[in-house]
């Protein structure tokens, strides 16, 4: 089985496959909010800290096409904008 994609601070475009997931790298996972601007291509969650682990912020490639996702700090000091490419 193939990791998913890391997606690094700064970048601007990811490629994938379906079925693969990005991680998107940020610093404190649960400061940033993700939105995608298609569900179909790549669905996004949230980055959280239950208490026993931290995951970051991620997406499920689900079909072939693009979709720009924006991560937004929650504090209104930075946003992120990767344009993400999806193949099959």
């Amino acid at each position: 089985m193939i990791g998913p994609v890391i997606v690094e601070p700064g970048q601007t475009t990811a490629q994938t496959t379906v079925g693969r997931g990005l991680y998107f790298n940020v610093q404190d996972p649960t400061a940033w909010s993700i939105e995608t601007s298609d569900e179909a291509v790549v669905d996004v969650t949230p980055g959280k800290d239950d208490g026993s682990s931290v995951s970051v912020p991620f997406g499920d490639a689900l079909a072939p096409g693009k979709a720009t996702i924006d991560l937004f700090k929650n504090d209104g000091s930075e946003t992120w904008t990767i344009e993400v490419t999806v193949t099959q």
